[in-house]
């Protein structure tokens, strides 16, 4: 069932730019063949910068608010914006575990993704065998196109995935997170966190960077900055599922302040 193409007057929760602040946008490609609207950008980029918007009202109380991001490209022009909807009472009591449905909207503030998150009550990556308890998302286009799957995989001492095809019949890609088990994920407290994309034939492809953002930021923030680089010639829908990919592991991994705390230690 196809659903309208949703239009933003301006980025949702974000008030208008101050008179003469220029936004660096991303010149909008032309329109192409068998490719969603709105995802011409992903044609040009071999590399995006997800960057949490802060919020005062996390840094200084326990009180968890929806997330923001800023997509950019590798020379920092914006490509998308990200708000997620979910609520309120599930945001405070489910934290890092809650469903989430995650909107990307692009530079004339339509709607070109859609990303879903189901809640799922289980925490440990040692049940990500089990179907009811791994986690997941689906990412979507807003005419209703799935396009990708992403699920976690088995491991007890480290977040893995699986990317899905939109139909679920083939895995495109393995994504392997660092073992957290290891003196030496500590050890390298200050360092970016990599999680390394390789093919269904376990070749590197890519890599998902959680970026260290300095003591201060990691322990009392949940502002966060990731980046995912993939081939430049990669199919667009498979870019876009590796985005989805991004969004479940900063839930996952990095979403609540202790985890920030422990990555610090």
């Amino acid at each position: 069932m196809s659903h309208p193409m949703q239009v933003f007057n301006q980025q949702p929760g974000m008030p208008p730019p101050p008179p003469g602040a220029a936004v660096q946008w991303m010149q909008p490609p032309p329109a192409m063949p068998n490719c969603p609207i709105g995802l011409e950008y992903l044609t040009q980029i071999d590399k995006i910068m997800i960057h949490q918007k802060k919020s005062i009202l996390e840094a200084v109380t326990e009180w968890e608010v929806a997330n923001k991001y800023v997509l950019l490209n590798a020379v920092g022009q914006q490509v998308y914006y990200a708000f997620e909807e979910s609520g309120c009472c599930t945001r405070q009591f489910c934290a890092q575990n809650r469903g989430f449905t995650m909107h990307i909207v692009d530079n004339f503030q339509r709607e070109v993704l859609t990303i879903r998150r189901p809640f799922k009550c289980c925490t440990a990556g040692c049940l990500a065998s089990i179907d009811t308890c791994g986690h997941e998302v689906s990412i979507e286009t807003p005419a209703g196109e799935k396009i990708g799957m992403v699920r976690q995989r088995f491991s007890c001492c480290a977040n893995n995935f699986s990317v899905l095809n939109g139909d679920e019949s083939k895995e495109i890609f393995k994504i392997s997170g660092p073992n957290m088990c290891s003196w030496t994920y500590n050890c390298n407290c200050c360092a970016d966190k990599v999680f390394e994309i390789m093919n269904p034939e376990g070749q590197p492809c890519g890599a998902i960077r959680k970026k260290w953002g300095g003591w201060v930021k990691e322990a009392f923030t949940q502002a966060d900055t990731f980046s995912v680089e993939f081939p430049v010639d990669l199919d667009v829908r498979c870019k876009a599922a590796l985005l989805g990919a991004t969004f479940l592991i900063d839930f996952l991994q990095f979403e609540n302040k202790q985890n920030n705390v422990q990555n610090a230690d």
